[in-house]
């Protein structure tokens, strides 16, 4: 009976989801459209996943399966978020902490651009000079340069030449092929090269091969560890960065946590500053203090040097004078953001040498470095020790440097006169004091293992002054015995951006004092003058007097001095000669930088402009040199469309190019003179065709319409060009020839023209 009284006993209902049609709002920020959410079994609140991803919310616990099938996560999963729902008006408002949104990571790093490889071409870079010194003979010098360049790298020789009345010689300097792989930062060196030394070592002067990592191939590339500062948002915000004081960057943030790196930052310790302001007005400021030290590499970032050939003796003043097979390499890599590790080894058939070394920050404070590497060569052996500290701040900073170097450890491509150092000890500070003044001191001091020390004090002290002018002072003092002191003192009043005046006195070690006072005028970075006037109490340089002359192909100067039996003048010019892409050119020296061929269609006295300065103007050809770019960085070039004449098509005015450094670039601006021409066409019958026919123009079968009285408008006409006419009741073909375009006049008129060719 119970058995039966329970089965015929009323069920009671299970409850059942409900469907909720609403406007959603988060940290009263409304959602767009209407949102499908739902009340569950349970009587929790669950929405689609795809609105979580819009709100940029994080789900949490196990997501739930809709109503209509889909996927959905429930409010109450997350921690810190309240929530309102009101029925009368079918809105849901969500109020949620920023731990509940997602994270953003914003990189403060700007973006790099691969450069343009460069088309075949050459220059010469040159620096002529002809002196004459009293009654002496006439002295004269040529340091040239000759580079090649092309999409596979670079081809470098350079020499000087001296000569006179007596003698004369010619020395080569350098000969190599480098090709740089920007994008890996890698360069590769075949030719005379000089190596790197790493942290205990010195760099040598070779011929033969060197690969090596090139991080000035990408510049504005931040090598070193920045730091990484975190705050987090209940709305969308705008973020501004502020460095010891002073706003580095700004940026826009969504609600949740957000992380920015590589923030640009003074090296040295200092504080940042985060001011997160939310699009309520309200401001949230966060600190950090830092330390970042340019030594050290960011983790996982390397640095590295492979080395092999012949070292080279007597550079300058012998061609090839080439001694002792060795192969070197170095290899560093950042392994934490305080922590940077070094090897390095050499290799030579009577010396062989190996050491390794750390730099790190400790804390906020300094930035320590210790080395050592040990030398075996012709039965000796020996150790070389290097240790510095270093802390640099806003205000000022210091450094010591001390090394050590056994008696028996000779160095890296050493002669065998050369004097063997025992212990070196380079120390120095700086402070600012405020209201413009600063001072500073420093100490070397040298120890050889055979010969006297030398230890040098000195301390320097500058003040800026109303109107721009700047005073120092400075004196040093040797410290071995029967050494006097020497210093100076300086005064620079600027006139204007390009001129100014100094004095000075300067006290030499034995006593003697000269006096001096100047007057120059800087040249300016276009064509233009530029000089400089002194006068001294010194009787070989009483009077010295020299100008400056740029023009668009070279830099002239001419410098003369008078004084007792030092009566001289000197003569020069520099400059660059090349051709690229069908242009001859002389300018300026061009040097390590890089240049452009501009082609601006056929038009003539077209300027170009660099970052808005006009620095070229087109040749008959439609052809300029622009030099003065960038490697490696982006370079804007502009044309002024409103000074560009009549009847040119004009594709845009406006190029940017990032060039490989000591090559050229071409650049061809889609502007070119539009062929146009005012047609007449009739018929056989000497009607005019009639207005509204459909003309089509080969090459590039463009469509024109015919107007009355048989006149039809064409352009962009070619040499040779077939004209097909169609009109309701018949049509023809005809050939139209184009005479050579002459700048500035007006579209001819031709015709009347038969149309009388069978279509």
């Amino acid at each position: 009976m119970a058995a039966y009284f329970a089965l015929a006993a009323p069920t009671q209902a299970q409850p059942k989801a409900e469907t909720l049609l609403l406007d959603i709002r988060v940290n009263d920020r409304s959602l767009a459209g209407i949102v499908h959410a739902e009340r569950l079994a349970d009587g929790r609140l669950a929405l689609p996943a795809e609105l979580w991803t819009q709100a940029r919310l994080k789900a949490a616990g196990e997501p739930v399966t809709l109503s209509d099938g889909t996927r959905g996560y429930v409010l109450e999963a997350v921690p810190g978020i309240v929530y309102k729902l009101d029925r009368s008006r079918l809105a849901l408002d969500i109020t949620a902490p920023p731990a509940a949104f997602d994270s953003t990571l914003l990189s403060l790093r700007g973006s790099l651009t691969a450069p343009t490889p460069p088309p075949l071409g050459a220059y010469l870079n040159y620096d002529l000079s002809a002196t004459r010194a009293g009654r002496t003979s006439t002295g004269y010098g040529a340091l040239v340069e000759g580079v090649a360049f092309g999409r596979w790298g670079a081809l470098v020789a350079s020499g000087v030449v001296r000569a006179d009345e007596q003698s004369h010689s010619t020395i080569r300097l350098d000969t190599y092929w480098r090709t740089d792989l920007p994008g890996r930062m890698e360069t590769l060196v075949l030719g005379d090269t000089v190596g790197t030394g790493g942290a205990w070592s010195r760099p040598v002067r070779y011929g033969g091969l060197r690969y090596a990592r090139e991080f000035n191939l990408a510049p504005g590339f931040v090598t070193y560890p920045t730091p990484s500062i975190s705050g987090s948002a209940a709305l969308p915000s705008t973020v501004d960065v502020l460095i010891n004081n002073r706003r580095s960057a700004q940026s826009n943030v969504q609600p949740g946590p957000f992380e920015l790196t590589n923030v640009p930052i003074v090296t040295g310790a200092g504080q940042i500053q985060l001011v997160v302001r939310d699009m309520l007005g309200r401001e949230t400021v966060i600190n950090q203090s830092y330390y970042i030290a340019p030594l050290l590499l960011a983790p996982g970032l390397s640095d590295f040097s492979f080395e092999a050939g012949a070292l080279r003796k007597n550079y300058g003043t012998r061609s090839s004078d080439y001694s002792s097979v060795f192969g070197a390499g170095t290899y560093r890599l950042g392994i934490t953001d305080a922590l940077t590790g070094e090897v390095r080894a050499e290799v030579q058939r009577d010396r062989a040498a190996a050491g390794a070394g750390v730099a790190a920050v400790v804390g906020d404070l300094a930035v320590v470095a210790f080395a050592a590497g040990y030398a075996v060569a012709d039965g000796e052996r020996g150790r070389h020790y290097v240790a510095s500290i270093q802390r640099s701040t806003p205000k000022g900073g210091a450094s010591i440097a001390a090394e050590h170097f056994d008696r028996g450890y000779r160095q890296f491509g050493a002669g065998a006169f050369e004097t063997r150092p025992k212990h070196q000890i380079v120390a120095g500070g700086s402070l600012a004091f405020g209201l413009g003044v600063t001072a500073g001191l420093s100490y070397t001091q040298r120890t050889p293992w055979e010969g006297a020390r030398f230890a040098l004090v000195g301390a320097h002290v500058g003040i800026a002054l109303p109107g721009n002018m700047h005073l120092s002072a400075y004196a040093t003092q040797s410290l071995n015995a029967g050494k006097g002191f020497a210093g100076g003192l300086n005064l620079i009043i600027p006139l204007d951006d390009r001129r100014m005046m100094a004095a000075s006195s300067a006290r030499d070690a034995s006593g003697h004092v000269v006096n001096t006072v100047q007057a120059t005028q800087s040249v300016p970075a276009g064509p233009g003058w530029g000089w400089r006037v002194a006068g001294s109490d010194s009787e070989t340089q009483r009077l010295q007097a020299g100008t400056t002359y740029n023009s668009n192909n070279a830099q002239f100067t001419a410098q003369a001095n008078a004084g007792q039996d030092a009566n001289a003048v000197r003569l020069g010019a520099n400059g660059s000669l090349g051709w690229m892409s069908g242009l001859a050119f002389a300018s300026r020296r061009i040097d390590q930088g890089a240049f452009a061929v501009v082609q601006v269609g056929d038009l003539e006295g077209v300027a170009v402009s660099l970052s808005n300065q006009v620095v070229a103007v087109t040749n008959s050809k439609g052809l300029a040199l622009v030099t003065g770019l960038l490697p490696y960085q982006l370079n804007q070039l502009t044309l002024d469309a409103d000074l560009l004449p009549f009847g040119v098509e004009i594709g845009g005015v406006r190029e940017t190019v990032v060039p490989y450094a000591r090559s050229g670039a071409f650049i061809d601006f889609p502007v070119k003179r539009s062929r146009d021409a005012l047609v007449v066409l009739q018929q056989p019958d000497g009607a005019p065709v009639p207005a509204g026919a459909r003309v089509t123009v080969t090459p590039g079968h463009q469509k024109f319409i015919v107007a009355r009285r048989g006149e039809v408008y064409l352009v962009d006409l070619a040499d040779d060009n077939r004209i097909k006419v169609r009109w309701k009741d018949g049509g023809c073909s005809m050939a139209l020839k184009m005479a050579t375009v002459v700048p500035g006049a007006e579209p001819p008129r031709i015709g009347p023209l038969v149309c009388g060719g069978a279509q």
